[in-house]
């Protein structure tokens, strides 16, 4: 892929975004490398290279808890259509859960791409979804009315051509609908050759839709509404701060190291061995290389006493954790959040996790609907389209046609906990009605008017319940003297020998308290 990044290096946005994709898939270390070159001496950044600490990814962490809206799956509803089943061709099972690799890729570089296809194979039944990373996009023109949506592109992909992976570059355009194009090309000798019969045995552009209109099989989402394809440097603060924040942890190592094993100098003492090192702006230096295990024996190099100091650690290595700490949690202001939804895992002794609190979460999550819900929308009317002209399904084709409503989070328990007390005190206080009460205990209700639903169904409910207990026969005063024959059954049977007879008229005489009939043949007395 070296050839993809260094034709790709002249584009900043692709650039950026891929910078991104690498953090997001936790293949950062050559960025956090690069981080160290620029911020110390060579001499030292080349010992801090030989590895660097990768393991707090901050970008990466907070991205993932804000990335929740497919964490249930969303309930979509079309125009015309009453069984759910119907959907099936652009609903396939697979569709939710790429969806929730779309939504991370999407908070964290601000865009992200699905691919459309319907499969020439023979008992294809459903559309196929595949996640795009923007990175991947290496051209991309936006509808002149719709700014945000793309009609021409081109994507990087490895194909396998004769055995080998090649890197291809697939083009799709639609500017102009009577002559639209599709193109598969590989780069020989720095130029471009079209390989596009060679890989699908036409030229001829592959999706067009009943109407004979070509369709683009790419959906652009987006982090936030807006009127352009990219908003690719959009939270660059986070990304350049959690290469930075790796960089001060492979320091902060290398400072713990030190404290563990400190530095040590000889004065007027000759070592008896040594590695010749060359010190930034210095001549040639004897070093030895030690651990705290070692001892070494020096000789003196005149006839006076010579000494070994030792050089104290620059910061103590719990005062180091706490100035991270801090560092990342201002950095997490940067995702979007507020102060007040982080929740630092532990006691300031025990790491600097960020926690992103369930209120902070389900504000991003309803933030983010408006983008998701146009998103969804487009995509599932493009599917649509395949599905009819390949499938032989009849799906609106219509955005407008297609409502998807989405789960919100529920409260976890402590929140429960929490709103349950201070609505009892308000209720108490009557300040509160039982509508607010239900919509404050369920954020998914989204109106009073589902409030209101939601508690004319409990009481429903609560009346079915009442009247199926109504219908129960036994006797409340018969229960005590039925419980006391059972009683006297096991008696008899931990007795022994067993009377037949009695414990048969001991299980009627029960039957007979509770209420119930004798549907059993009469027990004859068994022979000793």
């Amino acid at each position: 892929m070296s050839s993809y990044y260094g034709d790709l290096s002249r584009s900043p946005r692709v650039q950026e975004q891929l910078l991104r994709d690498r953090l997001l898939r936790g293949q950062h270390e050559p960025d956090v490398e690069r981080e160290i070159q620029k911020d110390y001496a060579p001499e030292i950044a080349e010992e801090l290279q030989i590895n660097p600490d990768v393991s707090d990814n901050l970008f990466l962490m907070t991205m993932s808890q804000l990335a929740v809206s497919y964490d249930h799956t969303p309930s979509v509803q079309a125009e015309g259509i009453t069984d759910a089943d119907d959907l099936a061709p652009i609903i396939p099972p697979k569709l939710w859960p790429l969806c929730q690799e779309r939504d991370l890729v999407q908070r964290g570089i601000r865009e992200c791409f699905m691919r459309l296809d319907w499969s020439t194979e023979e008992g294809t039944e459903a559309v196929s979804y595949r996640v795009v990373s923007p990175g991947y996009v290496i051209k991309a023109e936006a509808d002149a009315s719709q700014p945000d949506r793309p009609v021409c592109l081109t994507e990087y992909r490895l194909r396998m051509r004769d055995g080998e992976q090649r890197e291809t570059y697939e083009t799709w355009d639609i500017r102009d609908p009577a002559a639209p194009i599709f193109r598969i090309e590989e780069e020989v000798d720095g130029e471009r050759v079209d390989m596009t019969a060679t890989y699908t045995d036409s030229t001829d552009y592959p999706y067009t839709d009943e109407d004979g209109a070509p369709i683009l099989p790419y959906v652009l989402y987006h982090a936030r509404l807006q009127d352009r394809l990219f908003d690719f440097m959009s939270g660059v603060e986070l990304v350049r701060g959690t290469l930075r924040l790796c960089v001060g942890w492979t320091s902060w190592w290398c400072a713990f190291d030190s404290a563990s094993s400190p530095q040590r100098v000889t004065i007027d003492l000759e070592p008896p061995a040594g590695t010749a090192r060359t010190l930034a702006g210095s001549q040639n230096v004897e070093t030895i290389t030690t651990s705290p295990r070692t001892i070494l024996k020096f000789n003196s190099t005149r006839d006076s006493a010579g000494r070994i100091d030792t050089y104290p650690p620059g910061m103590a290595p719990m005062d180091g954790v706490e100035a991270l700490r801090a560092y990342g949690e201002r950095l997490a202001v940067y995702a979007g959040l507020n102060p007040g939804d982080l929740i630092a895992s532990g006691s300031p002794q025990s790491g600097i996790s960020i926690v992103v609190s369930r209120d902070g979460q389900r504000r991003a999550q309803q933030k983010a609907e408006p983008v998701n819900r146009d998103g969804d929308a487009q995509l599932l009317a493009t599917a649509a389209r395949l599905a009819n002209a390949y499938g032989g399904a009849s799906l609106p084709t219509d955005e407008r046609a297609y409502s998807i409503q989405y789960a919100q989070l529920g409260l976890s328990q402590q929140e429960r906990k929490i709103q349950i007390e201070n609505i009892e005190k308000e209720a108490g206080l009557g300040l509160v009605s039982r509508v607010t009460m239900a919509r404050r205990l369920n954020p998914g209700l989204d109106s009073d008017e589902e409030a209101i639903s939601f508690l004319v169904d409990q009481q429903l409910q609560e009346q079915r319940l009442a009247e199926a207990l109504a219908e129960t026969t036994e006797p409340e005063e018969d229960i005590p003297g039925a419980v006391a024959e059972i009683g006297a059954a096991r008696e008899m049977l931990r007795g022994g020998a067993v009377d037949v007879a009695a414990l048969d008229e001991a299980l009627l005489a029960i039957l007979a308290e509770l209420g119930g009939e004798d549907d059993q043949p009469a027990i004859e007395d068994r022979e000793e």
